[in-house]
């Protein structure tokens, strides 16, 4: 599920893009910008429709035209002119680019991504070989292992962080695939200890280890239709279908990205109302003591309103296993 920010920014790039190219399909928009396409039908009748300059009269508005899986935009022509990009926003895209760089295996001196470091490294006055970034976990012994494991058939053994018990659980898993979606790389696999098949966020697995044993017969066969097959969103399950609904401050919005919202809203006094999944009682004490004390619960189901209020820091802490 995308998240507000993230549709946001794939609108105000999908509009230029729309523009210089006479209109698409929603097929192709969905695929070219990873977007939902019933998500990206809503947003382009219910959202980008009512978008346009002030005075924001009709006339103003964007005018977006859907027919037989077409679309085509007009009067969105301020949307398309050149960003006047700020010293840091060139920065962090000169950052962002240099990471992509280290990511492509080929020889990229050259192209077109490093003629536009280039462009960007003078408009910051920054030498792009001094740059350093850390590889991340494609240049791990995490990725590599399981690599390797899905190149040979072969099963991993792996420690992971479970988001839905809130603990490190050991499994021997038959990886299949990976899969990039919401600015994780994730892994699909066939998981001995559920008896299912999971899908596993690589940067939650704390340790590793290579096992020879071939991946079962079972798994080859889902490894090819995969293969043959297009990634749709993932789906993650949990323990039960609670959710809470969080009034944070803007310094803790490290949650958005680190754990799976449903919903971000931006209040009027510049908070961020979050909902998102829980797992228990005991999470979510855990999560508010890592947030700012002024947080509040404003929606949770009556259990877990009640657990929660219950607690205190002491209780809280007896959870962690010292």
């Amino acid at each position: 599920m995308l998240k507000s920010t993230e549709r946001l920014e794939r609108l105000v790039a999908m509009v230029p893009w729309l523009i210089a190219n006479n209109g698409a399909s929603v097929t192709e928009l969905s695929t070219r910008f990873q977007y939902p396409k019933e998500t990206l039908i809503n947003d382009l009748t219910k959202i980008l429709f009512f978008v346009g300059p002030h005075p924001h009269t009709p006339g103003d508005l964007i005018e977006v035209n859907l027919f037989d899986d077409e679309v085509w935009i007009n009067q969105a022509q301020f949307l398309s002119k050149p960003l006047r990009l700020k010293t840091s926003e060139a920065f962090s895209l000169l950052v962002k680019g240099k990471m992509l760089m280290s990511l492509l295996e080929e020889d990229s001196s050259g192209s077109p991504l490093d003629t536009a470091l280039a462009k960007l490294a003078l408009s910051v006055n920054s030498d792009p070989s001094e740059i350093e970034v850390e590889v991340g976990i494609r240049g791990g012994d995490t990725y590599r292992i399981i690599r390797d494991g899905i190149n040979a058939g072969a099963k991993v053994k792996i420690n992971y962080y479970s988001f839905n018990s809130d603990e490190n659980t050991e499994r021997i898993i038959h990886p299949i695939s990976f899969v990039g979606s919401d600015r994780y790389l994730y892994l699909e696999a066939y998981c001995e200890m559920a008896s299912e098949y999971r899908t596993f966020r690589l940067d939650r697995i704390v340790g590793i280890e290579a096992i020879n044993d071939p991946i079962d017969d079972a798994s080859l066969t889902i490894k090819k239709e995969r293969n043959v097959s297009e990634s749709g969103d993932l789906e993650f399950p949990f323990t039960g279908s609670e959710s809470v609904t969080l009034l944070i401050d803007r310094a803790d919005d490290w949650i958005i990205p680190k754990y799976p919202t449903s919903e971000v809203v931006v209040e009027k006094d510049g908070r961020l109302s979050v909902t998102l999944p829980i797992s228990s009682s005991t999470w979510l004490g855990r999560l508010l003591l890592r947030l700012n004390p002024n947080t509040e619960i404003t929606q949770s189901p009556e259990n877990i309103s009640e657990s929660v209020g219950a607690l205190t820091a002491i209780e809280i802490l007896k959870c962690y296993e010292l």
